[in-house]
């Protein structure tokens, strides 16, 4: 009788659930599932696990949402290219050829007949400038020439234009230049210190050139460049012994010039 009831009690009735600790015939222990914390900036009662993201897909360099450079930006582009190249051969040439600015100085000069009276200036101006290129490998183009007659470095008495010359490599040149003005209208201020000057036998003008010059040796050649000379105090004396005409007293210093 006792193995008979211990053998019933070790069989499972089917309809009934199963005791714990067991699992039905033929079936594995259930597993449970592991407890996955949220993220600690998430908020925990609101966190719900979710699936892997989504795949990202890369496009292609060549593929149909890559814009194509248009030709207006090609031509940029090579037009960037060819300034640079060319900048760049510039600045090498410039350094190797080493440019000199040129040299002036008023070698004549002569003034007659110098008349002020009242507020109105007549006289001729007779200049005589000597030009020097200092450059071993390089001309120098002058075009465009302008010159001017100054006193005081402020009041402009005259001005003529000048033919265009060409100073070859270590070289000099003369240039002439005649300024005059007839009865023209001065300041009477300036009127008297110039008659004055002229009565003590010695009164100072100036004399200035501008011109656009560009420098050239074989295919090289820079762009034109305005060129500032300008002679100061060229002191004319001489006035009381013959009568208004009055000369350059000894050699006048170099021209100071600008570029």
């Amino acid at each position: 009788m006792a193995a008979t009831s211990s053998a019933s009690q070790d069989k499972t009735v089917t309809g009934y659930p199963t005791p714990p600790g067991q699992y039905a015939a033929g079936y594995p222990a259930a597993t449970a599932y592991p407890y996955v914390a949220a993220p600690p900036h998430l908020n925990p009662n609101t966190y719900q696990p979710t699936g892997p993201p989504p795949p990202y897909y890369n496009p292609q360099p060549n593929g149909p949402f890559r814009r194509k450079p248009t030709i207006l930006c090609r031509i940029m582009i090579a037009a960037v290219a060819v300034f640079t190249i060319m900048s760049i051969i510039f600045f090498i040439s410039w350094l190797a050829l080493r440019p000199q600015l040129p040299k002036f100085q008023v070698e004549s000069a002569t003034v007659s007949p110098l008349n002020a009276t009242g507020s109105e200036l007549t006289a001729t101006w007779d200049f005589t400038l000597l030009a020097a290129n200092p450059n071993h490998k390089l001309t120098i183009f002058y075009d465009r020439l302008e010159a001017s007659l100054i006193y005081k470095d402020e009041v402009l008495l005259s001005a003529a234009a000048l033919p265009p010359f060409v100073l070859a490599k270590r070289n000099q040149t003369r240039v002439n230049i005649n300024l005059a003005t007839v009865r023209g209208y001065v300041d009477d201020e300036v009127v008297r210190e110039i008659a004055d000057g002229k009565d003590r036998g010695s009164v100072r003008f100036g004399v200035g050139v501008a011109a656009l010059v560009r420098f050239k040796s074989g295919v090289f050649q820079t762009r034109r460049r305005l060129l500032r000379v300008f002679c100061d105090g060229v002191e004319f004396t001489g006035f009381a012994r013959n009568n208004g005409t009055g000369t350059l007293t000894g050699q006048a210093s170099p021209c100071q010039v600008d570029l």
